[in-house]
């Protein structure tokens, strides 16, 4: 079975990090059967493949990348042994370690080699394939990303606003700039600048965020309907075939097979809980 390690970002990341998770699947033929579903996130995220690649629809080899926001579902497949790295990162802090604009990256991949330099991301991969453990790899990605952090780019309403936004997404852009004691306008172009993403965008998928999470929690549709602010149980399937591809019972059907079971629970009780293995 493979094994799965989440981690706190550590004090030296947390400016700009959320959580790191070590996933470690040696055996070739069992990965390759593996199908990875990752539903759309607010928080930029940072991979190392340290064995091999993945494949996806929208890039055939998958390995040293960073995602922007994704405001759509994707389908991942291991090429080999999986051996992978991955760091979440802030919205509104994750330029400071991606170094590029962000709306670039919405709904996008870009090589770190892209970002850091050929020579750099593949000392990285070296040294994660060459670490012993989980601890070990952790410790080497700290290390690289508090080396590269640039200063901080902090800006207080969009700080507030993300915290906002996650905790009612409903909340309509006029309500929100009032409550920030800000302009609407003012608001879309200090947030899009930071994170890639508009208000209303980030705010949609923070909803989808909140669906997962209270399903996860054992849930039934019509109390996560009313708890996320949707209309009714309908608008709530609608919402969720747009951005996953499935209507939500069809999604997670396809989520509790018994040998994935265990790895999708210890999932969806971490900080990468939009993602399943099936």
């Amino acid at each position: 079975m493979p094994k799965s390690h989440f981690f706190p970002a550590g004090e030296a990341l947390s400016d700009f990090a959320e959580a790191i998770w070590d996933a470690d699947f040696d055996d070739a033929r069992s990965a390759r059967a593996l199908t990875i579903k990752v539903l759309p996130t607010t928080s930029p995220v940072l991979i190392v493949h340290y064995r091999a690649a993945m494949t996806a629809a929208h890039r055939p080899r998958y390995k040293r990348t960073a995602n922007g926001m994704q405001t759509k579902a994707m389908t991942l497949r291991p090429s080999g042994p999986l051996g992978v790295v991955l760091v979440r990162l802030k919205a509104e802090e994750a330029c400071r370690v991606l170094g590029c604009d962000l709306a670039d990256m919405t709904d996008a991949s870009v090589e770190l080699s892209d970002i850091f330099g050929d020579r750099e991301a593949s000392l990285l991969e070296e040294m994660l394939a060459e670490a012993e453990n989980a601890e070990a790899r952790v410790a080497r990605m700290r290390q690289f990303l508090r080396e590269r952090a640039a200063t901080n780019r902090f800006d207080p309403v969009v700080h507030r606003a993300i915290c906002a936004l996650k905790q009612d997404p409903a909340v309509s852009m006029k309500d929100l700039a009032s409550c920030l004691d800000v302009g609407e306008r003012s608001l879309q172009r200090r947030f899009k600048t930071l994170t890639g993403v508009s208000p209303k965008q980030f705010a949609r998928v923070a909803r989808m965020e909140k669906v997962v999470a209270a399903r996860l929690r054992g849930s039934d549709w019509a109390d996560v309907a009313y708890a996320t602010g949707y209309n009714d149980q309908a608008h709530l399937i609608n919402d969720f075939r747009s951005l996953a591809g499935a209507p939500p019972d069809t999604f997670f059907r396809g989520t509790t097979a018994a040998e994935y079971r265990g790895w999708n629970a210890e999932l969806a009780a971490s900080d990468f809980y939009n993602t399943f293995m099936t």
